[in-house]
């Protein structure tokens, strides 16, 4: 087929420039590295043969200028096209509001979050689909013992060379819909302790309380459509799960013709609440009534932080779909804090309500305050630069009459 870039482009052929086009703004919004060019050649060797590089470039180019004038975030490397035809403008708007709605914007699959087997700790059974950043274990002996978090240890040591933890419905009160259904996919920290203290969210800790110990978790991710082992996975039986409702498990032959099936299914980041503000170093460490944190004789690794974080708060892409997302909760720009409210979304600012969290997983835009730059600077006026004044606190402090 002649490769000619002015030739009319087709729907399937706008649909998958957008499909791929949403994939990379979504790697770029969760400040995860990937090569332009990749995806561009990925399309000229399967749907988009009839293209060349170019063309598919300026393409992309259009898709920013109609998010732009959308007012939402686009690729960076993507300048807005300054002459789109409005032929072409309509009928991407019409491919990107489909696609919205068809929700292709966040499909990924399971090899393009962890590529190897060999980056798999084992399975582990759960009642229902992973709902906080942690994984949640049983005691074992006396609470005080060195045995008592022996399982949440174990995540945590393994986690240096095997971060990826695959769930699995199972036990006694299992939910009816997660069943011997492959429910998440986890990427484990290295930070281990007590269940209350790796969480910040009340209800989350009331829920999990038979659970004492956890190791933190760094990412989650749902598997679409919660394959069955049986009936979509095709594996001979649910067996996979013996002994894993106490820890993890990794029968060799079971869990590689798990990986075989379950490899190419796709996959959708978890929307969680954000996790305590702690910092986790990469390497194994338990915690019993305070949460670790960089101390301020680390003075280089602390500003190194600090600076991350800035620069992660400037990201445009984020700041507009935190702003975005704001809008539509609220039905206005809203301050978390003190709700003041404004058509205008300039008067607010993006917040990260864990700093030191930013750099080891991915950052959501639920995991952003929007906050009016009063409120903002009061977050950030605490004593210690890394560890920024809480909601709670800034809430606290508005009641008492901002002193």
């Amino acid at each position: 087929m002649p490769k000619e870039s002015d030739l009319d482009w087709t729907d399937n052929e706008l649909r998958s420039t957008v499909r791929a086009y949403f994939q990379m703004l979504d790697l770029e919004l969760r400040e995860e590295p990937f090569v332009k060019a990749e995806f561009r050649r990925r399309l000229i060797d399967q749907e988009l043969s009839a293209r060349t590089e170019g063309a598919v470039e300026f393409r992309m180019q259009n898709i920013s200028s109609v998010l732009g004038k959308l007012g939402e975030p686009w690729i960076k490397g993507y300048k807005p096209a300054e002459h789109v035809g409005p032929s072409v403008e309509e009928r991407l708007l019409r491919i990107i509001q489909e696609e919205r709605t068809r929700g292709h914007t966040q499909k990924l699959l399971l090899k393009d979050i962890c590529p190897s087997l060999e980056m798999v700790q084992g399975v582990k059974a759960v009642f229902s689909p992973i709902s906080s950043y942690v994984l949640s274990f049983a005691g074992r002996g006396e609470p005080n013992s060195s045995s008592f978090d022996y399982q949440a240890a174990n995540a945590a040591k393994s986690a240096v060379e095997r971060p990826f933890i695959i769930t699995i419905g199972g036990g006694d009160e299992v939910k009816s819909d997660a069943d011997g259904c492959v429910v998440s996919i986890a990427r484990v920290g290295t930070v281990f302790g007590p269940t209350s203290l790796l969480l910040q969210d009340e209800e989350e800790i009331k829920r999990l309380a038979r659970w004492p110990v956890s190791v933190n978790l760094l990412e989650v991710w749902h598997f679409n459509a919660k394959p069955h082992l049986v009936r979509d996975l095709r594996m001979p039986d649910k067996t996979i799960l013996g002994g894993s409702q106490d820890g993890i498990i990794r029968p060799p032959e079971k869990v590689s013709l798990l990986w075989d099936t379950l490899r190419n299914w796709p996959v959708t980041l978890a929307n969680l609440p954000p996790p305590a503000n702690f910092y986790d170093s990469g390497k194994p460490r338990r915690v019993g009534t305070k949460l670790p944190f960089i101390s301020v004789k680390q003075k280089e690794e602390g500003d190194r932080v600090w600076k991350f974080q800035q620069e992660a708060e400037r990201d445009a892409g984020l700041r507009v779909a935190a702003k975005r997302d704001n809008f539509h909760r609220h039905g206005n720009y809203t301050c978390e804090a003190c709700d003041l409210t404004s058509s205008d979304s300039a008067m607010f600012d993006a917040h990260h309500i864990t700093p030191l969290f930013v750099g080891k997983r991915i950052t959501r835009v639920e995991h952003l305050l929007i906050l009016c730059p009063t409120c903002h600077r009061k977050a950030h006026r605490s004593p210690d630069k890394l560890r920024p004044f809480s909601l709670k606190e800034l809430r606290s402090w508005i009641d008492a009459g901002r002193p």
